[in-house]
């Protein structure tokens, strides 16, 4: 893999007088791509709003903080809200804008794998953090079917008395989510563009009632309160550990570049989609955790719960609205679930096209629909696989959020060298003179959240991922010597 020469420019994707996109761009997307080394082989479809819609969507961040929430108290009480305040601000304005950079310099579904190829030259180093990304987004895909299953079930009058209950349940909505893949980047989308509408319909709802409905409130002094969670004055450390919130809410953070060889003028309008949704998930997040909290009408009580934002809003506007709010979050939860398997998928199908994986032959494939079929079924049986373990899902959770750390800090460390070295290919979406500030803070940001990740749980998130890494490596040596490290040809065959 080696840097590529200059780029088209194609900021200019005009659409024509049917309101239909220019064919001129399309075909600048395809040459842009056979540049790269590969030829159009799926369905480039998608504009700038569904671009949007699979990052937006893949965050869900109305539905996330209705389940994630508890994270950050756990850690840090009501002031978790500072912690996603500062976290969520490094999160999204370092790693976020300087992945969305790197993706338009390289448009290509495969991402961080992709770009930390083409910059290094070293195939075995862009073939782990493609691992990373694989798992994390597998295991993300389980954990929301896992999370869904009990409110599911419920709709039709099925409750779980065991853990294991869930697992039918899971399993069924991982295959409903693959065959939504499966049907077409189209069914998809609309799919993606459902939890676009549904995750609005969250936030819209919770800001208004929580504003209109009349119910006692906290005074914004509470917004520090640490819920007994510091001693002795010391708020610093749990501070730090309550920034791992907006690491499990906002992330996946190359999901447009996954998707951006079926995007029309992916190399701006990729970026600017990942961006736009980072930034817009961010500010949603601040005043809906912030409204939240200032609802919160017995603390001792919420931060016993296990589901205390269902409790918060119980107490504070009715049960009906909390049952109607969790509804809503469900159907975007969903959606979530297609998006982030869809983004899986392009990841695992990426790196068989080039070879990089045992049995590339035949996960390489494309269906007459130019769906990746087989690379499909594969992410669902590895999800399915994951579900078995579900007893085991808070690890496998914070695993997922350092798997994502730790790849896209590879890839901002070597973005970081690329853009101070001027290696970077030509491309619409860049900072200028702000670009290396940005990278080097995404990798300080980086450790950081590793760091606190690996902390948190020493021997199960820092020893798991251990396991990730060498079983990694073994998968990556079971590549034939051959292909290990080169491209293969590209005119792949149809299933």
């Amino acid at each position: 893999m080696s840097t590529i020469p200059e780029q088209p420019d194609l900021s200019t994707d005009s659409p024509d007088r049917t309101g239909s996109f220019d064919r001129g761009a399309v075909d600048a997307d395809t040459a842009h791509l056979e540049k790269l080394g590969y030829k159009q082989e799926l369905n480039r479809t998608l504009g700038l709003f569904s671009s949007f819609g699979v990052q937006f969507t893949s965050i869900a961040i109305a539905s996330s903080v209705f389940t994630t929430l508890i994270v950050g108290f756990g850690f840090f009480g009501p002031a978790s809200f500072w912690s996603f305040l500062v976290g969520g601000g490094l999160q999204v304005l370092t790693v976020g804008l300087a992945v969305a950079q790197l993706v338009s310099a390289y448009p290509l579904a495969g991402g961080v794998y992709q770009i930390t190829g083409r910059i290094t030259g070293k195939p075995w180093l862009a073939w782990q953090t493609g691992w990373w990304l694989l798992i994390a987004h597998t295991v993300a895909v389980t954990a929301v079917a896992v999370s869904i299953a009990p409110f599911v079930a419920g709709w039709f009058g099925v409750s779980f008395t065991e853990q294991s209950d869930a697992l039918p349940w899971a399993i069924g909505l991982i295959v409903l989510g693959t065959l939504i893949n499966l049907a077409g980047v189209k069914v998809a989308a609309i799919c993606n563009n459902v939890g676009v509408a549904a995750e609005v319909l969250c936030v819209v709802a919770l800001i208004v009632v929580l504003l209109v409905v009349k119910h006692p409130t906290q005074p914004l002094s509470f917004l520090s309160d640490s819920g007994g969670t510091v001693n002795s004055g010391h708020w610093f450390v749990p501070f730090l550990f309550a920034m791992i919130l907006p690491a499990y809410l906002i992330s996946s953070f190359d999901a447009t570049g996954n998707a951006s060889e079926e995007t029309k003028g992916a190399a701006l309008k990729a970026p600017m989609a990942s961006v736009l949704a980072n930034i817009s998930s961010y500010i949603v997040g601040i005043f809906m955790i912030a409204l939240i909290v200032l609802a919160i009408q017995d603390l001792p009580a919420v931060m016993a719960s296990d589901t205390p934002v269902k409790l918060i809003l119980d107490t504070a506007v009715g049960t009906a609205f909390a049952n109607v709010f969790e509804a809503v979050a469900i159907v975007a939860l969903f959606a979530a679930l297609v998006m982030l398997q869809l983004t899986g998928i392009r990841v695992l199908w990426a790196q068989a096209r080039d070879g990089q994986i045992p049995g590339a032959h035949w996960l390489r494939k494309v269906s007459a629909q130019r769906i990746p079929f087989n690379a499909a079924l594969t992410i669902l049986a590895l999800s399915v696989v994951f579900a078995l373990w579900s007893s085991l899902l808070s690890v496998l959770t914070a695993m997922t959020a350092l798997a994502w750390g730790l790849a896209y800090g590879v890839v901002v460390t070597v973005g970081a060298y690329a853009v101070l070295r001027r290696k970077l290919p030509q491309h619409p979406w860049h900072y200028g003179r702000v670009s290396p500030i940005i990278f080097i803070l995404s990798i300080a940001w980086s450790v950081v959240l590793c760091a606190l990740l690996i902390k948190s749980d020493p021997v199960h998130v820092g020893l798991g991922m251990l396991a990730v890494i060498v079983a990694g490596g073994v998968i990556y040596r079971a590549i034939p010597a051959n292909r290990r490290g080169k491209s293969i040809d590209t005119n792949q065959g149809h299933l």
